[in-house]
Parts: structure tokens; C-alpha cells; sequence
């Protein structure tokens, strides 16, 4: 069930990779003014709530701290780093291995909106079609999704190389590279209607600002590019030398502009009321 994924997915599932995670999370929530629903919608009792590849849970809880009436799923194909949950939050909050390009059948037409966040490192094109066709397919009618990517980082030369090699590594898995500009037209051809797209952009360049959220971002998103240092190597996209000096010229490459940024893309999509698919 998760051999396809799991052969392309190119990061950790380790409890540093858990801390990364609740760190991007934080800095994400800052970055998009503490919003974390997206989609216009608001939760009520009984509705449903579904975190696709959602690691160590950061969105879902923060989600569920703010709408505790409704019931959650979140779902990843580790457990590693499933927090531990208290009493409370199991009776609203449910975490399982699963799969995104083969949710239950028994989900069908179940959940109010779906979360997709950052899995712009382990899904194909085939893939990416197959993911919102199942999400489509267990969002109720009326049922909203929203898919959270990186278009590109905005840099200097340094970083320029470092995703000049990370393009090699997703040619050589078959990940789709720039996922941000397929992802509109695969939400129409799976079924959605009402898709929209906000850019953001987030500082990770200079000396730490006022709150050095821009510190950490650029920590966050380091530590996911030394994430994929094993695939890299294994590959043979580069040597280890190769790779370390890339990450650390990137790291330079950061810290000494101001300017440096990662462009962020919001989408949200609607199954249609009347579902007639």
C-alpha cells in the first residue's frame, strides 16, 4: 500500500525530524498572520477534519486547540513521531498510518476539509493526480481542501547550485519538480471548483529581525536540506564532500543576504455541492 510513496519520499522520519517540524510549523503559523485555516470555512460539532501526511502533528493540534468540536484524522505513512496525546485530546483526535493515494473506502464523502502540507518531496505527477483525486473523493460535498507549497527560494548564486542538485534529485525519483505550477490544474481535473492561490513569502535571509522568526525559518528550512543528504548520496547525485559544501555555501549564501525568501503557495478548492462525478 505505501511502496510507491515511500520509495520517493526524500526526508526523515526521526524524532530530529519531529522537532524540525513543530519549528516550521511555528514559523509558518507566524508567517501567515496565525491563520491556519485557510479555506473559507468554520467547524462546527460532528464535523470532520483530515491532516494528510501529517508527521508529527503540529498543524492538527493546533487546528483542534481552536475548534474542538470538531473530530480530526491525521494520517502519515510512519508513526514515528505521532505525539503522545492526553485523554482528552484521543477522544477528538485520531493518528494511523495511512496513505494518501489510497485513503478507506469508507471515508467516502466523510470530511468538512483536508489539509495537505509540504509534500513537495514525495509525489510524482501520477502521484500528485491520484492524491487529490482521493482527497476529492472523501471530502463530503461542499467539503473544502488546502495544499500548502514552496515555489522557489530567492537567493544568491550558493542557492542557485544547492536546487540546481535538488532538480537532479527529484528528476532521478521522479518527484514533480515546481509541484506549484501543476497544482491548480490537477484540482480542476480531479473535480474541485472555487480554487484559489495566495502567495506568501518568507524571510529567512541577514541577521535575526525583531522576533527572529527569520532565524528560524532559515534553521528549519537547513535542516530539511541536510535532510536529503542520504537520498542525494545514495543516488549518486553528488558525493557527501559535494553535498556538504553545497548546504554550506547555502547557509552563507542566507545568512549574508537580507533579501533571501522562500515563496510559499496557498491553494484552496471546493467539491462541488451537487457532486455529480
Amino acid at each position: 500500500m505505501h511502496s510507491v510513496a515511500e520509495s520517493l519520499y526524500i526526508l526523515p522520519t526521526d524524532e530530529p525530524e519531529g522537532q524540525r517540524l513543530d519549528l516550521q510549523n511555528q514559523v509558518l503559523r507566524k508567517a501567515f498572520g496565525n491563520r491556519i485555516i485557510f479555506a473559507p470555512i468554520e467547524l462546527h460539532e460532528g464535523d470532520k477534519v483530515l491532516d494528510i501526511g501529517t508527521g508529527a502533528a503540529s498543524w492538527l493540534l493546533d487546528c483542534y486547540n481552536t475548534n474542538k468540536d470538531a473530530t480530526f484524522y491525521g494520517i502519515d505513512l510512519k508513526t514515528d513521531i505521532f505525539p503522545r496525546l492526553d485523554d482528552e485530546q484521543k477522544r477528538q483526535i485520531h493518528l494511523e498510518a495511512g496513505n494518501v493515494l489510497q485513503l478507506p473506502s469508507d471515508w467516502t464523502n466523510n470530511f468538512q476539509l483536508a489539509n495537505q502540507r509540504l509534500l513537495m518531496t514525495a509525489l510524482s505527477k501520477e502521484n500528485w493526480n491520484t492524491a487529490l483525486e482521493q482527497i476529492y473523493r472523501v471530502l463530503a460535498p461542499g467539503g473544502w481542501v488546502q495544499l500548502i507549497e514552496i515555489s522557489q527560494c530567492v537567493s544568491g548564486e550558493p542557492s542557485r547550485k544547492f536546487y540546481a542538485m535538488v532538480e537532479d534529485l527529484f528528476a532521478a525519483r521522479g518527484i514533480l519538480h515546481n509541484c506549484v505550477d501543476h497544482i491548480p490544474d490537477i484540482l480542476k481535473d480531479a473535480g474541485f471548483d472555487q480554487v484559489k492561490a495566495q502567495c506568501h513569502e518568507i524571510s529567512i535571509g541577514g541577521p535575526p529581525n525583531s522576533d527572529g522568526m527569520n532565524a528560524k525559518a532559515r534553521e528549519s528550512f537547513i535542516r530539511a536540506s541536510q535532510g536529503m543528504e542520504s537520498a542525494v548520496v545514495t543516488m549518486g547525485i553528488r558525493t557527501e564532500g559535494e553535498f556538504k559544501e553545497l548546504v554550506e555555501g547555502l547557509e552563507r549564501d542566507w545568512e549574508s543576504d537580507a533579501q533571501s525568501k522562500m515563496i510559499f503557495y496557498i491553494f484552496v478548492a471546493q467539491k462541488p455541492s451537487s457532486d455529480d462525478k
